[in-house]
């Protein structure tokens, strides 16, 4: 009886121990870009899982990893919490390639994956990204069409308006605003304190404002191609986009 008793504890306990230990999902697939351009020696790949569930907040990084990158298609795997996966949410990976902190391709749409019917896999196409220097902004106007990874879907959009020298005003859909921003090579950083008008703004407008205007504060780089401008924070992530007007 000693022995079984000490069996059942031990087969208690390892089930214990088993019960407590996170079970590993995968993501995997390839990432490349259509342009004829050797990889630089130092470029790295940067390949996140994020749930985009909420569309007035930002993204959050489920798993991420970065790979030293020598050629594409480049292949990768990302290994998650199954926990933290809950059916009916929104998931979706995306990537980027690096030379240090200058960003020279990254993906500009969203590859569900996991959840609403999509699968653990994604092959992943991302678009170089056009290096412009600052002039390039002035005098252009712009209406928002995504922010922190998630499509705006309201009627009213906020709006952006770049003139000489930096200067800037817009609205972020209720209220306006303007100021000076530095802006050098691709670089810019919108100021704290800006003016603005101080209107009480309806919902769901007044979580979208709140959302542009504190990623505004968040953005360090820039990137143009054509009529679409993405806003970067220090990752690389392009937290606003924009369409030229």
């Amino acid at each position: 009886m000693l022995t079984i008793g000490r069996s059942t504890f031990a087969g208690a306990a390892f089930a214990t121990l088993i019960s407590n230990v996170a079970i590993a999902g995968t993501v995997a697939g390839n990432a490349t870009y259509r342009e004829r351009i050797a990889v630089p020696p130092d470029a790295t790949l940067f390949v996140e899982l994020q749930d985009i569930s909420l569309a007035d907040a930002p993204a959050v990084t489920l798993a991420a990893q970065r790979y030293a990158l020598t050629g594409v298609p480049a292949q990768f795997e990302l290994t998650y919490d199954d926990a933290l996966i809950k059916d009916g949410y929104r998931y979706a990976v995306r990537a980027s390639v690096m030379q240090g902190q200058k960003l020279l391709f990254t993906t500009d749409t969203n590859y569900p994956v996991l959840t609403n019917g999509a699968e653990n896999t994604a092959d992943l196409l991302m678009v170089q990204v056009q290096h412009q220097d600052a002039a390039m902004l002035e005098n252009t106007e712009w209406v928002a069409s995504g922010l922190n990874g998630a499509p705006i879907e309201t009627e009213k959009r906020p709006e952006l308006a770049f003139g000489q020298s930096g200067t800037f005003s817009g609205s972020g859909g209720c209220n306006r605003f303007s100021g000076q921003a530095e802006i050098s090579a691709n670089r810019i950083e919108f100021p704290d304190n800006m003016a603005a008008t101080l209107m009480a703004c309806p919902p769901p407008m007044d979580e979208v404002e709140r959302q542009f205007l504190k990623a505004m504060q968040s953005v360090t780089t820039f990137a143009m191609q054509g009529n679409a401008l993405a806003l970067l924070d220090a990752d690389g992530e392009p937290v606003i986009k924009l369409t030229r007007k």
